[in-house]
């Protein structure tokens, strides 16, 4: 199974290292609810990109492009 979804990917990351939405906002220096929207692409501008790349390496996911 290929899994695309980045949303999906974060989600399966954070439950396998128990890792909760307010410890991901503190990764980025944001709030929890910001930090759920840039996961989900809700907001999607050149700095929401880089809170997901950050995202993305504190939770070892690798992401092969960015749309």
């Amino acid at each position: 199974m290929q899994i695309n979804e980045f949303s999906e990917m974060v989600l399966i990351h954070m439950n396998r290292q128990n890792k909760t939405w307010k410890y991901l906002a503190s990764v980025i220096g944001k709030s929890p609810t910001y930090t759920k929207q840039v996961v989900n692409g809700f907001q999607n501008g050149k700095a929401a990109k880089k809170y997901r790349q950050n995202i993305a390496e504190d939770l070892n996911i690798f992401i092969a492009r960015e749309e």
